[in-house]
Order: C-alpha cells, then sequence, then structure tokens
C-alpha cells in the first residue's frame, strides 16, 4: 500500500473516479473543502467550502453535487453553486417536523444511483441515535424524499452489479444491510442483514462494489478495508496503516486501483488517502446524477 496524496484530512470521505477528466475526487468534511488530483500529470487542488461538505457527487453535465449542513447543492462547472430542497423540508413533507430544540444535523455520504437518482444520508454532530435518516432526489426534482428513518451515522450507498440490491450501512449498528431495489422506480423493498461486524473489526463505514459484486467495506477503527463476496462471506483482508479508515473506490483508467480515504487521529498515517493494486479485481465505472 502506497500514499496516494498527503494531504491530512480532519475527515476524508467519499472518494470517486471521473474517466472524463481523469481525476481523484473527495472530500475533507470538517475541513470543510473538495480535494482532487489528476492521475495522469499528479497536479493536485482543492475548493475551500463554506460548511461542512458530506460528499462531492458528480453530474452528468459536468460539475459536482455537494451535500451540505442543510442539504445537497448543484456546483456547475462555472462556479456557480445552487441550494436544492433541505433536509428540513422533506422531514416535514414526510409528517417529521424538526423541533426548534432537535440535534443539528448535517450531510454524511451520498451516492448516485444507476439511473442518476441522487441517495444522500445524514448524522448528527454527536451522533444521537436515530435522530438521522436517508434522502433520495429524484431526477428533475428539487425536493428530497426522506426514505429509511431510524439512522444515527448514514453511510453509502452501492449497488450490486445488476442494480437489483442496494447496499446501505448505519455505522453504529455494526451491521452491512442490504434492500431489493427498484432501478425504475428507486423504491426500496426488503431489507436484510448482510453482514454483521465483531467488535474486533470496529464500525463499517464507506463502501463500495466491484466489478465482479464484491462489496468492499471500509472499517472505522479496524485499520482495515475488507471485501466480501455477494453472499456475505468474508474474502480478504486490506489493511491500512491507520485505524480510523472512513471510506473507498475504485480508479484509474483500468479501474484496477483502490483508493482509500481516512480520518485523523493518531499515528503519522491518519488522515492520508492510500492507494492499493488488488490486482485480480476491478471496479465499476462512478454513477453520476443526472441533474
Amino acid at each position: 500500500m502506497e500514499v496516494f496524496d498527503d494531504r491530512r484530512c480532519r475527515l476524508g470521505e467519499g472518494p470517486h473516479y471521473d474517466e472524463r477528466t481523469n481525476r481523484v475526487v473527495w472530500v475533507d468534511i470538517l475541513g470543510r473543502r473538495v480535494l482532487w488530483r489528476d492521475l495522469g500529470s499528479a497536479q493536485r487542488g482543492d475548493l475551500p467550502v463554506d460548511g461542512h461538505v458530506g460528499a462531492a457527487v458528480p453530474r452528468d453535465n459536468g460539475g459536482l453535487v455537494l451535500c451540505l449542513p442543510d442539504g445537497p447543492a448543484l456546483l456547475d462547472p462555472d462556479g456557480t453553486l445552487r441550494m436544492l430542497g433541505t433536509y428540513a423540508q422533506a422531514d416535514a413533507a414526510a409528517g417529521r417536523p424538526r423541533a426548534a430544540d432537535a440535534p443539528a444535523v448535517r450531510s454524511n455520504d451520498a451516492k448516485a444511483d444507476p439511473n442518476g437518482r441522487l441517495w444522500v444520508g445524514t448524522t448528527t454532530y454527536d451522533e444521537v441515535p436515530e435522530a438521522a435518516a436517508l434522502y433520495r432526489l429524484d431526477v428533475g426534482a428539487t425536493t428530497l424524499v426522506r426514505v429509511v428513518e431510524g439512522v444515527t451515522v448514514s453511510n453509502g450507498p452501492a449497488w450490486s452489479p445488476d442494480g437489483t440490491t442496494m447496499y446501505y450501512v448505519d455505522s453504529p449498528t455494526r451491521r452491512v444491510d442490504t434492500f431489493t431495489y427498484d432501478q425504475q422506480t428507486g423504491a426500496l423493498g426488503d431489507r436484510a442483514e448482510f453482514v454483521q461486524f465483531p467488535p474486533e473489526w470496529g464500525f463499517p463505514d464507506g463502501i463500495c462494489v466491484d466489478a465482479a459484486g464484491g462489496v468492499w467495506v471500509a472499517c472505522w477503527g479496524g485499520h482495515a478495508v475488507r471485501r466480501f463476496t455477494a453472499d456475505g462471506v468474508l474474502e480478504r483482508v486490506v489493511e491500512v496503516p491507520t485505524a480510523r479508515v472512513t471510506s473507498c473506490a475504485f480508479a484509474g483508467a483500468d479501474l484496477d486501483l483502490l483508493l482509500i480515504t481516512t480520518a485523523d487521529g493518531t499515528g503519522s498515517g491518519a488522515g492520508l488517502t492510500y492507494v492499493e493494486r488488488p490486482g485480480d479485481v476491478v471496479g465499476r465505472p462512478v454513477d453520476r446524477f443526472a441533474g
């Protein structure tokens, strides 16, 4: 394993690779910035953000969706930022209006699904149990829909190669779950336990799915990324030289590089971004928000 980028993140998260630009993009949530690095030239840069940014999701027409504390915003290629609906609005529409003294929430992790919808989850700053949720933003919509209730720290989601299964993590449960998934409507079906983490593995955090259907899970507090087969069997452990491993994604022209983000903590390797070449599996192209 090598260091991919030595800029130390307070809370590195959500890497993705955009083959149109040959760039890896990720966020430093608490550092309030979006970072990028070009795989060809090794050029790199960062974009300061006015607020804790939980994720930066690529868009079909260029630019990014920035998941800010109150909700997602569209960042156009020319730098224009356009806010979309807020979590508070979605909560009220779902009959869950937020009380004035409710704990503050922020975006935590987000992905686009294979049909271009945005899925974004939240957490509270103090990780108040079951005070957060998972939301969906449909293509062409400006209002979020509250979908999964009773969440504490939302992570993921990710989809199986055939798009019929959605993997999802609520980290304090120490579980990776599955939902049956309707690609046409974005509706979630039955929820089931996919993997239960024992304490020595830490907590499941960010996830990605490779071209063979293997599920890669970053292990917060576990010094590792673990790969599970599609039937939930642990297939390998990739050790990481720091404990707080936050997320992972495949990158490169052949999607054969595994990028791993981490958070600050003890040790010289904390908060750095790493790269590993698995050798026998490759990833899948990133899904983009169609808005």
